[in-house]
C-alpha cells in the first residue's frame, strides 16, 4: 500500500479546531509550505490535509517551557 492509502485526510476546518485558529490562518500555513494539502478537481475542489502534515506541523511548533520563556 502507498503512503496515500493509508493516510487519513482531515478539512481545512478540522485543522483549524485542531489548533485553535481559523480556517484562514490554515490557509496562510498551507500558502507558506508549513502545511501540506490536496485540492480535488475543479475551481471549487476541496482541500484535505494529511493528518501526518498536520502531526508534523505540531511536532515542528512545539516548544518546551525553555525555548518558551526565551
Amino acid at each position: 500500500m502507498t503512503e496515500l492509502e493509508t493516510d487519513r485526510f482531515l478539512t481545512v476546518q478540522e485543522v483549524a479546531e485542531i489548533l485553535r485558529v481559523s480556517r484562514w490562518s490554515v490557509g496562510r500555513y498551507i500558502d507558506a509550505g508549513a502545511l501540506e494539502a490536496v485540492k480535488g478537481d475543479g475551481p471549487n475542489g476541496s482541500i484535505r490535509i494529511p493528518l501526518r502534515s498536520l502531526n508534523a506541523y505540531i511536532d515542528a511548533h512545539t516548544v518546551n517551557a525553555e525555548e518558551r520563556t526565551r
